[in-house]
């Protein structure tokens, strides 16, 4: 209102300065002096200066807080979604996360600010002209009512281009996002010209956009502007003629054309304003649209399970597919039951839904129909995160973050203290840690650590977490011997400790052979199960038949119609390991 104020009181300072120097008998209001008024002038510039600054300071800082608090809100958001939401949509969620969050923040900060001081200037230079001159005043209004109308037609076109432009944005976030984060990939197979080609078509679609928003903003203000050049062209006519009959002085005539030079800069500024609101509200409706998403799977709600918790672990007739492959049925009425401390190994060709299971297991989806049970309870009343406090996870590739090696071994334990930390470190046979140059205290990448080190790093983790059930996914299946052997050893100590329920997908003989029971998935179903000498043992076995397949085209021979018998389990865990050296 002052940084307003002050700037409006300059049209009417100099159009009395020039009655003041063009009359014979001047005089200063209120009997002040030439030097005084100066003063009184220089001091309220100054002050109209500090308000301005204040103004923009002010504003820029709220700015930032307000985009500051809606990254964060959008970010925890996005992290209470079900996994298929942001997979799906990885780079639309990041894009808001950066994008649309700066525009939303702009718009209702530094843009607001714009406005309203726009709003102030444009009623207060009317005032002013109506004070002055009300004829003239009502010649310059007649152009108003056609740019407002303008302004209407245009914002809206601007919203629903914003829209689009946005959602565009995340398509290009997304195309870069998965081959930036693939690059090895990209480069091994010389695919650098697919992907710009790639993200060259996202680029064009991004551009189509932005040229259409080009076209139809130079369109509105090239005829707002045309407008007020031929208005101010007749207010200087008719104000002429107004001066030449002495209905108003020359110092009148020049406050009003400035005056409404400084209106229509501010109707300019409304209007700049009016697009960026729109703008911001093309963008705000993506962020709140995922600030007010209740995620699939709620991460707040359901009963809280005590950790100290044991019961089996059973899939009562499930049937699953995945939300983005509806109709592909990947688990046909499946029915599994794991006792409280058992060993289950599940096997099977790849798409036949091992991995399934462990993600059904996590709650990362919910089955279509049948339930997934433990200790009789349906895991769907339970609070999901209480629920996956209790499973410890190894994944096939596990997911090392930048920092130290204790950081990411109490990755989800942040209260964990060294002892436990290293503790957990020798169980899954870290031992190559105390070698490095600072031992659990070294940075470490993503991409810094061999796969065999990582898979170790990645059972410790789970370990720490002290589980009740543990998720081993193809933990070897990348792995080399001696590294595979490292991990194995780890898994043997989970084993036979038989405090901890474990499900354990794998390929490789030496891992399956350590479990009490194997199940054999096929299409969905189980098909076989038993422990490792009674499939083996058994003529017709499904399991048997898919051990040689994979042998065989590890070694690109058959290795005969029945594996020798164990005499132990084990003989069978040595036999199992002896096949593949043998290979």
């Amino acid at each position: 209102m002052m940084s307003s104020a002050v700037s409006m009181s300059v049209p009417l300072t100099i159009g009395k300065l020039i009655d003041f120097f063009s009359t014979e008998n001047p005089q200063i209001p209120f009997g002040l002096s030439l030097g005084q008024a100066s003063a009184i002038l220089l001091f309220l510039f100054s002050a109209g200066a500090v308000a301005n600054a204040g103004r923009a300071m002010l504003m820029r800082l709220s700015g930032q807080r307000i985009v500051a608090r809606l990254r964060e809100r959008t970010y925890a958001a996005a992290l209470r979604q079900e996994v298929e939401f942001v997979e799906k949509g990885e780079g639309d969620v990041l894009s808001r996360l950066s994008v649309d969050t700066s525009i939303v923040g702009e718009s209702v900060t530094q843009n607001l600010s714009d406005g309203l001081r726009s709003v102030v200037m444009a009623s207060a230079g009317l005032g002013a002209m109506f004070y002055i001159s009300p004829q003239l005043t009502l010649l310059m209004l007649t152009v108003v009512p056609p740019v407002s109308l303008g302004v209407v037609f245009y914002g809206r076109y601007l919203k629903k281009l914003s829209n689009h432009t946005q959602e565009a944005l995340g398509e290009m976030t997304k195309v870069a996002q998965e081959a930036l984060s693939a690059l090895r990939t990209v480069q091994a197979f010389n695919s650098a010209k697919q992907e710009e080609g790639k993200f060259h078509q996202k680029v064009e679609t991004v551009l189509t956009l932005a040229r259409k928003e080009a076209i139809a903003s130079g369109i509105f203000f090239g005829a707002t502007g045309w407008s007020g050049n031929v208005t101010l062209l007749a207010l200087l006519g008719y104000g002429g003629t107004l001066v030449s009959r002495g209905v108003i002085t020359m110092g009148d005539l020049t406050s009003l054309l400035l005056y409404t030079v400084y209106v229509g800069n501010g109707l300019q500024m409304l209007t700049a304003f009016f697009s960026s609101i729109m703008r911001g509200v093309g963008a705000g409706v993506r962020i709140f649209d995922l600030l007010d998403r209740q995620p699939a799977i709620p991460t707040d709600t359901g009963v809280e399970v005590n950790p100290s918790r044991r019961g089996p672990i059973r899939f009562e007739h499930v049937w699953f597919e995945y939300p983005s492959r509806r109709n592909v049925q990947i688990l046909k009425d499946l029915n599994l039951e794991v006792r409280v401390g058992e060993s289950v190994a599940v096997v099977g060709q790849s798409g036949s839904g091992k991995s399934s299971i462990n993600a059904l297991l996590m709650r990362y989806y919910d089955p279509v129909k049948g339930k997934v049970t433990f200790d009789g309870q349906d895991i769907r009343e339970f609070n999901p995160a209480s629920w996956r406090k209790m499973i410890g996870v190894v994944p096939q590739d596990p997911i090392l973050f930048t920092g130290t090696i204790a950081s990411n071994i109490a990755y989800g334990n942040p209260d964990a203290t060294m002892e436990q930390i290293e503790a957990a470190a020798r169980e899954a046979n870290c031992e190559f840690v105390w070698g490095m140059p600072q031992g659990f205290h070294t940075e470490i990448g993503r991409a810094s650590l061999s796969g065999g080190q990582r898979q170790r790093l990645a059972i410790a983790r789970a370990l720490l977490k002290k589980p009740a059930i543990l998720a081993l996914d193809e933990a070897t299946s990348s792995l080399d011997a001696t590294s595979e052997h490292r991990v194995n050893d780890a898994i043997d100590k989970i084993l036979r400790s038989r405090q901890t329920t474990c499900f354990v997908v794998a390929h490789r003989l030496s891992t399956i052979a350590r479990a009490e029971r194997i199940v054999v998935l096929e299409d969905g179903n189980i098909v076989e199960s038993g422990t490792y000498r009674q499939l083996v043992n058994k003529e017709d076995s499904r399991f048997r038949h898919l051990m040689a397949a994979q042998l065989n085209a590890a070694a690109g021979e058959y290795l005969g119609p029945a594996l020798p018998p164990p005499s132990s389990e084990s003989e069978g865990v040595r036999e199992a390991e002896q096949q593949e050296v043998r290979v």
